[in-house]
């Protein structure tokens, strides 16, 4: 697991899910990853939320708005990766994408290796208590 994965999270006003979004990739199976998220100028909570994850390999940058193309390229100016991935702040990874990912990619010696994967639309209903 010598690799580091950037896992670089765009977010704007997304109070609502980026604590879900950031648990997803914090819970990820392969350990060496860091995780940039970059609030762009919300107007809600989604730069306190963000703080709270704060940590040794999350790093959070605020920035006035500039738009999610804005975000996403100050997030990549900041990767120090050998893999990068996109992860909107509504959306969640299994736990085990980055590793079989790079399971699958061999030595990672070619800077022209794409790893993908299939991806799923569901639907729930969270309930939070409180």
């Amino acid at each position: 697991m010598s690799q580091l994965v950037s896992i670089l999270i765009p977010a704007y006003n997304a109070e609502k899910w980026l604590g879900d979004t950031i648990r997803s990739a914090l819970s990820q199976t392969w350990s060496n990853k860091e995780i940039i998220i970059v609030d762009d100028g919300s107007t809600d909570n989604t730069l306190g939320i963000a703080k709270t994850f704060e940590g040794r390999n999350v790093k959070v940058i605020t920035q006035r708005n500039t738009g999610a193309c804005g975000a996403r390229n100050k997030a990549l100016s900041l990767a120090q990766g050998d893999y990068i991935q996109w992860l909107d702040s509504d959306d969640l990874l299994d736990p085990n994408k980055l590793t079989h990912q790079l399971k699958g990619g061999g030595d990672g010696q070619s800077s022209r290796i794409l790893l993908t994967c299939t991806w799923g639309k569901f639907f729930f209903v969270l309930r939070r208590q409180g």
